[in-house]
């Protein structure tokens, strides 16, 4: 596998340019990158699955993190199978939740980068 760090600044950076494609609604989606790793960071990683669908965001904030499933070998397909599974597991846990941070970070930084 490549170098993980440059994996997870290439999520971010996909995150953003998801998010430049959403007409309307690009400010939403750009507000909800503080939002979804505040609730990532207090509440844990299924909080943020279940934010990023109650607030209908999850084309974007779920979506493209795929990738980052990917890594943690647990099927990806079911995302709620997924992140189920995941919490069964502390050390994978406690591993997604830091690159999935790391990821909203850099995402966080790519978005206030953008000149629109």
């Amino acid at each position: 596998m490549e170098n993980l760090d440059a994996k997870i600044n290439e999520v971010g950076y996909k995150i953003v340019e998801e998010i430049k494609t959403k007409g309307k609604d690009k400010t939403k989606y750009k507000n909800e990158i503080d939002k979804a790793l505040s609730v990532l960071a207090n509440d844990g990683v299924y909080a943020y699955w279940v934010y990023c669908k109650s607030k209908e965001i999850d084309d974007v904030f779920i979506k493209k993190i795929e990738e980052l499933m990917k890594i943690m070998d647990i099927d990806y397909d079911d995302k709620e199978k997924f992140f189920e599974e995941l919490s069964k597991d502390l050390h994978k846990l406690l591993f997604f939740k830091e690159i999935l941070e790391r990821t909203l970070i850099y995402a966080r930084y790519h978005a206030k980068a953008w000149k629109d």
